[in-house]
């Protein structure tokens, strides 16, 4: 295995990290004057938060995920898109408040999702506590629903964009916008070391680049697939759902490995799931790891 090279040896003060912008307490009240429609789960506990995104759940059979309503908007695409062409199952939508008019400063506006519960606890959750049965069941599953996701056709093939064609996203690149659509790989690749180019040792680009290669296939990705997004029944080891789509496209073959490593994914019991789930990238997950540094 080609190794990437020497992660975080190169950060400084003139390195940037990305910046992720949580929702401020007044973009919450926005969003609850949003939702006024609603009444019954503006009472209703936040259980999760994370980049300026909430979901509510009341103890009913709906939960209500609130965000930016670009990625709302990506999501909802998303779903439908998968849904309509494989046999992953997917939360059901009751309800969107999708069409807000842009904030003063020019941000999307914040919108809500009204969907469906579904059962099961999240991964994480459950792993420690499964049958070693109930564990190969899921593993089997999940390699099913990846080969599912990779063999829907692109609308424009070749291009790193959205399930209809249109711009990319993905919160490891932009957490505010949209990217894209790249024509090609390698113009998806020069993207992400861009930045280098700005850095101290711009010369380290190129040689990282060398480590993205462009013979890769472009195939459909969910992008985000971690412990938390994945529901299972802990008793039978059945998948009940694959949650959060907004940061789901066509993408390099690669990049599903790499983010279901993303952030703190790493432990190992996760990491030997995904070596029975999906084709391992450790070259192109190492090298961009380094990458996002800059």
């Amino acid at each position: 295995m080609t190794q990437a090279l020497g992660r975080g040896r190169f950060m400084s003060a003139n390195c940037s990290l990305p910046h992720f912008h949580p929702a401020t307490p007044r973009d919450l009240e926005q969003t609850m004057a949003t939702t006024k429609g609603l009444p019954e789960l503006e009472k209703s506990k936040a259980n999760r938060s994370t980049a300026g995104r909430r979901v509510f759940e009341d103890g009913t059979d709906a939960i209500r995920k609130e965000g930016r309503v670009f990625r709302l908007s990506r999501e909802v695409e998303a779903m439908e898109f998968v849904a309509s062409r494989t046999s992953i199952p997917i939360p059901q939508i009751i309800e969107t408040h999708l069409d807000a008019e842009p904030t003063s400063a020019g941000r999307s506006p914040l919108g809500w999702i009204l969907m469906k519960r579904m059962p099961g606890q999240n991964l994480g959750e459950a792993w420690s506590t499964m049958t070693e049965t109930a564990r190969e069941r899921t593993e089997s599953q999940l390699k099913s629903y990846i080969h599912q996701l990779r063999q829907l056709p692109s609308p424009r093939p070749g291009y790193i964009c959205s399930c209809s064609g249109g711009p990319a996203y993905d919160h490891r690149i932009t957490n505010m916008s949209t990217c894209g659509p790249f024509a090609t790989i390698g113009e998806f690749h020069d993207s992400l070391v861009a930045p280098i180019k700005d850095s101290p040792r711009p010369e380290w680009a190129e040689k990282y680049r060398k480590l993205l290669p462009d013979t890769h296939s472009v195939v459909f990705a969910h992008a985000d697939l971690s412990w938390e997004n994945i529901l299972v029944d802990a008793e039978s080891g059945d998948v009940t759902a694959v949650l959060d789509w907004e940061m789901a496209g066509f993408w390099p073959e690669w990049w599903e490995y790499r983010k279901a490593l993303y952030g703190s994914r790493s432990q190992r019991w996760w990491r030997d799931v995904l070596s029975k789930i999906m084709d391992k990238y450790d070259t192109e997950t190492e090298a961009d790891m380094d990458v996002e540094m800059y």
